[in-house]
């Protein structure tokens, strides 16, 4: 396995890798929670339609960030997709710019080329490669007029989006890019398809060229997420997985300014934004969003969730007994989780680390002298302490 630098860097602060396949072997007891997210949700109730909202809470170093990534990695697996974002750099208090911030994480190339996938296959072509051009095989292969193939095209796309369930909008844009690319190969109208996805302010002219006229705003932002999700079940994907990380901010101050990050308007919104998601649980099919911070996130009682009831009331399924770990509660206690897996757990988590280190052809040199790390939790210092003794020396 390769052990690169940004795994290094990752790994000395704690975080963990971004190489999926040392993100894999590293993690242990996945038994606890993280198996049981991907056989009861991911595997079977969101990809059957279903839609959930998860929150995992605890101190600093308890493994917040890495369940999220491993989540997210499961999720991948099963052929959802992911977006992973971090409330250090986004303001999500509204549901536009939650949409806006997920969009530009997408792999939008495999949604149309999905899409395009769906229409081959009623065409007849269910091993149809993108780079091949549509219009030429049924030319070539049927030996259809150049008109006649443009019909069938068209016509199989309108069969494919009859029953989209979707608004008029979401069809004319998968429209627009599955016609743009099997028939005309026209990929800067498929960009400016995509800029219309995105949330983003088309020109009089591309909404002419488009017919995509309607603007992402709040009142219409809920539909446009539905859809959204819809489109990509569409194209061919299990559904879609959202993480938001460092949701603490919304208690701290800044820094520079030592005025509080998030304004009490701005709490209540983004409170508010959660509490609508968990109420449309019926229209967002295929969708799981897992929010993530310290403790004060829940337990501050003006600036977390505690302080906004109609939140807070709709979270608290599970929980009643206190002290022990439940892996369906809606409220993931990190510190908990981490109690339930023993107290040799993140010695056995430098021991694999150590392994795998070594496989890497990264020797530990134990005797290298170590910084304090009393200010990190047990396994966070172990996990730097490890990587420490891996870096060569010099």
């Amino acid at each position: 396995m390769r052990i690169d630098e940004l795994d290094i860097e990752a790994l000395l602060s704690g975080e963990p890798p971004p190489h999926p396949d040392l993100l894999m072997e590293m993690t242990l007891g996945r038994d606890r929670w993280l198996n049981r997210l991907r056989d009861h949700y991911l595997a079977n109730y969101i990809a059957d339609g279903g839609s959930k909202v998860k929150v995992l809470v605890g101190g600093e170093g308890t493994g917040k960030t890495h369940l999220l990534q491993c989540a997210l990695q499961d999720a991948q697996a099963l052929g959802y997709q992911t977006v992973y974002l971090t409330a250090l750099e986004y303001r999500l208090n509204d549901l536009p710019g939650l949409y806006r911030a997920i969009v530009k994480q997408l792999d939008t190339e495999k949604l149309v080329s999905g899409l395009c996938h769906q229409v081959a296959k009623k065409l007849g072509y269910g091993q149809y490669d993108n780079d091949d051009a549509m219009l030429s095989l049924l030319i070539e292969d049927q030996g259809l007029t150049r008109d006649l193939a443009v019909h069938e095209i068209k016509r199989t796309i309108g069969l494919t989006l009859r029953d989209a369930d979707f608004g008029a909008s979401f069809r004319a844009f998968a429209y627009s890019v599955i016609s743009n690319r099997l028939i005309m190969g026209n990929e800067e109208s498929i960009r400016v398809a995509l800029k219309w996805l995105a949330g983003e302010k088309l020109e009089r002219h591309q909404k002419q060229a488009t017919l995509l006229f309607e603007r992402l705003q709040k009142t219409n932002a809920r539909y446009w997420l539905n859809s959204l999700i819809r489109l990509l079940h569409m194209a061919g994907m299990t559904g879609l997985v959202v993480a938001i990380d460092d949701l603490e901010v919304m208690t701290e101050r800044s820094a520079e300014t030592r005025r509080y990050r998030y304004t009490a308007n701005a709490i209540k919104d983004t409170c508010e934004l959660f509490r609508q998601i968990i109420d449309d649980g019926e229209l967002l099919d295929h969708f799981l969003l897992l929010l993530a911070g310290r403790r004060e996130m829940i337990e501050d009682d003006r600036r977390g969730f505690k302080s906004y009831e109609a939140l807070w009331m709709r979270l608290q399924s599970g929980l009643l007994a206190i002290d022990q770990f439940n892996p369906l509660a809606d409220i993931v206690d990190t510190d908990i989780h981490l109690v339930t897996q023993g107290r040799s757990f993140a010695d056995q988590v430098q021991t694999r680390l150590g392994q795998l280190f070594q496989e890497a052809g990264l020797p530990l040199h134990p005797d290298r002298p170590m910084p304090e790390l009393y200010e990190h939790s047990q396994l966070r210092a172990k996990v730097i302490a490890t990587t420490l003794m891996a870096l060569e020396e010099g």
